[in-house]
């Protein structure tokens, strides 16, 4: 039989309760539910009768108190004996359960599957190990305790992406999966919203997975134990999409990817809920000044970090802490909380539809182009039209590499298509016009200028050929 350190352990690990007392007079271990309104002893020797009663009488006589103590209205106290004789007693009085109950070993009062499989391949530990576990005051120590199904699925979701993803690019130089879920203004104002939230599920370096999933294992723990599986599901996702919206506004070139988002949404979470129950002081407030900087700092080895769906999933977070916490907030916070979080996604996709953006993997391949990195653009480029990704611009780098590889014929045909893809895109314009003129085809010339808007050109050999038209 497991002692009752160890029960008391795995009980507060796998179910609704948490440590209370520890009674060092009689060596009884107290746990509280408040969900269940419940009280848990726990005790390693078998009552008597007499006895069995004379606690019962004692327990509710003080009912009143042991409620104050735990913080809510109790409603059953379960004294639990863990010594053979299968022992079940129940008494009642004035809405107070008081249930005596002899187990001889954990599994009759602990449900979880999972805890069966635990105990099958895991060691028992000492007592001392279970008991200082337990009665550590810190609130990340109480948390870290607990199992946390969806905290480890969100885990295994971003792990089996991201193994996907590495060996992909690793092994087989393909960016497939990096280009149909990564998030990028351009795809997402074309229509593919589901890059919203896929993006915060995808890493492509170690360094970046290993540094999210750290944060993620301790704030995700934290934020399912105190609000549950869903709460930490609807949580996450949400963070994840509204920090990609938000960061939509301001980042409209590039790609950005990764689960920060949704895991600073979750430590907004948690700053509106430790400062809700009172549970901020000093040295809690410097341990979370510390955790910004270390991520701030960390976050700077990263290339292209995006700061700005950072900051969106905070805001999205603070507001999900005072929606998850209605008891604790007047019902205006509750509803101005809800309604702000609307007007931060309407506002943010309003603002990210007004931006124009070009796609990001053409902008990488022309500038692998005027690196002279050739065979880069061309991986590049080549994927893209496999993730149907494929524009006027990248038929045009197409068209590029094949006049620089000697392939005349292939190049025009690329070229070509690029045109007719989009006679206003400035790189196709730009060729089309150069050989034109070398045609003296005035008309042909007049014609793709008619599709441009000559007072906003950007590129500035266009800009000269305008010129020169006009001239």
């Amino acid at each position: 039989m497991r002692s009752k350190w160890h029960t008391a352990y795995e009980l507060v690990r796998y179910t609704g309760y948490s440590f209370f007392n520890y009674d060092r007079g009689n060596g009884s271990i107290w746990l509280k539910n408040p969900k269940d309104r419940a009280i848990m002893c726990l005790n390693d020797f078998l009552l008597t009768e007499e006895e069995m009663n004379h606690t019962t009488d004692g327990l509710f006589e003080r009912a009143d108190m042991i409620s104050r103590s735990a913080g809510f209205d109790v409603g059953t106290i379960y004294c639990i004996h863990m010594a053979e004789g299968g022992v079940r007693k129940k008494s009642r009085s004035d809405g107070l359960k008081v249930v005596h109950r002899g187990i001889s070993d954990m599994g009759q009062v602990i449900r979880n599957p999972f805890f069966r499989l635990d105990m099958k391949y895991k060691k028992a530990k000492d007592d001392g190990y279970y008991q200082r576990r337990l009665m550590g005051q810190h609130p990340f120590e109480k948390y870290m305790i607990k199992f946390t199904p969806m905290t480890y699925l969100l885990i295994s979701i971003n792990l089996i992406i991201f193994l996907f993803n590495f060996a992909a690019v690793r092994f087989f130089d393909s960016y497939l999966l990096t280009n149909g879920l990564a998030l990028s203004h351009f795809n997402v104002v074309s229509g593919e919203f589901h890059r919203l939230l896929t993006s915060s599920f995808l890493h492509v370096t170690i360094d970046h997975f290993l540094f999210n999933i750290f944060a993620l294992y301790i704030l995700g723990k934290f934020t399912e134990s105190l609000y549950g599986k869903f709460h930490l599901l609807i949580a996450y996702c949400l963070s994840g999409i509204l920090s990609s919206l938000f960061s939509l506004m301001f980042v409209i070139e590039g790609i950005s990817l990764g689960a920060s988002g949704a895991v600073y949404g979750l430590l907004g979470i948690i700053i509106v809920h430790l400062l809700s129950h009172g549970r901020i002081n000093l040295k809690l407030i410097v341990q979370i000044a510390l955790i910004f900087i270390l991520i701030s700092v960390l976050a700077q080895l990263f290339a292209n970090i995006n700061h700005f769906a950072h900051i969106g999933g905070l805001l999205s977070g603070a507001l999900l802490g005072v929606i998850f916490n209605p008891k604790r907030f007047d019902p205006k916070w509750f509803f101005a909380s809800f309604a702000m979080l609307i007007i931060l996604a309407a506002v943010s996709y309003f603002v990210m539809t007004s931006r124009d953006s070009s796609q990001p993997f053409d902008d990488m391949a022309m500038e692998h182009i005027e690196n002279g990195e050739y065979e880069e653009a061309l991986n590049i480029a080549n994927e893209a039209l496999r993730s149907g990704n494929g524009t006027a611009t990248t038929y045009h780098a197409l068209g590029v590499l094949s006049e620089h590889a000697g392939d005349r014929e292939r190049a025009e045909k690329y070229h070509d298509r690029s045109y007719e893809l989009d006679p206003s895109n400035e790189y196709a314009a730009e060729y089309r016009l150069i050989q034109l003129r070398k045609q003296r085809n005035y008309e042909g010339m007049q014609d793709v200028f008619s599709h441009l808007d000559t007072g906003d050109i950007k590129d500035e050999g266009l800009k000269l050929l305008a010129e020169e038209y006009n001239e």
